[in-house]
């Protein structure tokens, strides 16, 4: 724990650049299912069996990695996950169909549910819960800093160089995280004393308060990547948007979410993680709505940003907030099973945002999003402070 330190920022900094690979690895898709959909011939809808896949894969895969670092240590699991991220991402630069990038997509998955898990707890450990809230800000930048950098490129590399060379790019960067983290991350203590063989994922479900932050975050993560997945396509088929025009809108929503990330975390160390995240929730629901009923222009760019800000607010305090709610002996326990509830939140939310794309166009994915948003604040009735 810091406690009464001055804040670390260099923890902080290195768990950022591992969450940054795992949700570039999935903010990648929007801007290149486009393109990944022509070069195997099948519609957008269908090439989304590439998000359900990797959802899916981190949700299984989490439930293992959690509990083994409660048990080994943060540090070696983490490590291992960036191992083997490395490898699968290397794996997708060469697939030639459509079955072997679901495979390849498959294995990152397993590595980001690892990445997403270890990362979350480590901070949980290390930082107090009265400065949580920053430094999970710091972290939380990384969900949105994607769309600043990882997005534009990818959608500006892709018709240079191919979709697959992204991932070969991203692949590189996860030599560099990983030599930081195995270098500079301070060695987690073991407890092996303190676990039962197995993992007791069943008494979290008759907690209220941890099953109302496991449902706040499957519908967190299934309503914007839900929306996300398919803004590329809607915006390339029905509003005529070229690339470097898709890539400034993924490019503004970011820089505003970037922004936002850090001064959320900060205020909820003072006004409340509880109260942001509840707002936060609020103002998003309708703007989903009305973004995907805006015609290109200045409203539009404006409805980007202001998700973007909304969005990223309430991602710091529900990390911190939900981090709390066991102790660290569990911590990699309970943040499996919730992180698995949020890839879960992203498979469900993809498998019903293809169907309703394909049938009723991007409106109906609005919706969708909508719905999970709103449902957000009532899921903090059981969600408190301690």
């Amino acid at each position: 724990m810091t406690g009464g330190k001055a804040f670390e920022w260099k923890v902080a900094l290195i768990l950022f650049g591992v969450l940054f690979l795992g949700v570039s690895d999935t903010q990648l898709v929007p801007p290149l299912l486009a393109s990944i959909a022509s070069e195997f011939h099948v519609s957008a809808g269908h090439t989304g069996i590439i998000v359900t896949s990797y959802s899916l894969a981190a949700a299984v895969f989490a439930l293992f990695a959690g509990p083994l670092s409660d048990r080994i240590g943060r540090k070696k699991v983490l490590v291992g996950g960036l191992a083997l991220f490395t490898a699968a991402s290397l794996s997708t630069q060469h697939v030639t169909t459509l079955g072997a990038l679901v495979v390849a997509r498959t294995f990152t998955g397993f590595a980001a549910g690892t990445l997403s898990t270890c990362a979350l707890s480590f901070a949980g450990d290390h930082y107090s819960y009265a400065e949580r809230g920053r430094a999970m800000g710091v972290l939380s930048m990384a969900y949105f800093f994607a769309f600043v950098i990882s997005a534009p490129a990818g959608a500006l590399m892709a018709p240079v160089w191919g979709w697959q060379s992204v991932f070969g790019c991203l692949a590189a960067l996860a030599v560099i995280v990983f030599v930081l983290a195995l270098w500079k991350l301070p060695e987690s203590k073991r407890k092996l004393a303190a676990h039962p063989m197995l993992p007791n994922f069943h008494l979290h479900f008759a907690k209220s308060d941890r099953l109302a932050g496991m449902a706040a975050a499957f519908l967190t993560s299934g309503g914007l990547v839900g929306f996300l997945t398919y803004v590329g396509a809607w915006l390339i088929n029905e509003r005529k948007v070229g690339v470097n025009s898709l890539a400034m809108v993924f490019m503004i929503s970011g820089v505003a979410a970037v922004a936002a990330a850090p001064l959320s975390g900060w205020l909820s160390d003072h006004a409340g993680k509880r109260r942001v995240i509840i707002w936060a929730n609020i103002l998003l629901a309708p703007v989903f709505l009305i973004v995907a009923r805006l015609d290109w222009g200045w409203g539009l760019w404006l409805g980007i940003a202001l998700l973007g800000i909304a969005a990223s607010a309430r991602q710091a305090p529900l990390h911190a907030l939900t981090s709390e709610i066991v102790g660290a002996e569990i911590r990699g326990e309970y943040t499996a099973i919730r992180n698995a509830a949020s890839q879960l939140g992203i498979a469900a939310a993809a498998a019903i945002s293809a169907y309703v794309f394909d049938a009723s166009g991007f409106a109906g994915v609005s919706i969708v999003a909508a719905v999970f948003t709103a449902l957000i604040p009532v899921s903090c009735i059981w969600l408190r402070e301690h």
